[in-house]
């Protein structure tokens, strides 16, 4: 039997171009997943205390579960199919982010309309620091979101760290590369 979850404990937040980000547009594409995934009820709703997110031109989102089971919790291994629906849906980059907040873990996944998903799972402090660099925001703007204390600005990737940072970086040019001599 599945045990509840409170639902403050997990968050799931969409970020989208603000100029392509419909609420009614999202909605869909985020109930047919929980539907399908039999996951609690819960609604879409946009963070208007975003701030440096907003001027940054991301319009954010959170899965707020209407009950104490987290459907946040449920989606936590469907973050990148999720992304991938709403990018197709808004014909935009989309980046979808699963925080753990009373844990240390985080999802992220980036995704284009015409792209395969980009993704990275691990601490959360590394996660959002990944997630900032993506949107091109400051990393307390996120931490912000969660009410988390910000990232340390003394943090140092250890070994493992900094190997998947080389292969990611390694991924990027060969799609680059792979992407300029398609065209």
């Amino acid at each position: 039997m599945e045990t509840a979850a409170d639902s403050r404990e997990y968050r799931v937040v969409f970020f989208c171009p603000a100029s392509n980000a419909r609420l009614e547009r999202l909605e869909v594409p985020v109930r047919r997943l929980l539907s399908r995934i039999q996951a609690p009820p819960a609604e879409l709703a946009p963070l208007s205390e975003a701030g440096a997110l907003t001027e940054a031109g991301w319009q954010v989102y959170l899965v707020r579960s209407l009950t104490e089971r987290s459907a946040a919790q449920a989606m936590a291994a469907y973050v990148s199919e999720a992304t991938c629906a709403l990018a197709a849906e808004v014909d935009a980059e989309v980046l979808g982010l699963y925080v753990d907040v009373s844990g240390d873990s985080a999802r992220i996944c980036r995704c284009g309309p015409e792209d395969g998903p980009e993704t990275f799972a691990g601490r959360r402090q590394a996660a959002l620091t990944r997630t900032s660099e993506w949107l091109e925001v400051a990393p307390a703007s996120l931490s912000a979101l969660f009410q988390l204390d910000p990232p340390d600005a003394e943090y140092e990737p250890d070994a493992d760290d900094r190997f998947v940072e080389e292969k990611l970086r390694e991924a990027r040019a060969l799609m680059d590369r792979y992407r300029t001599a398609a065209k």
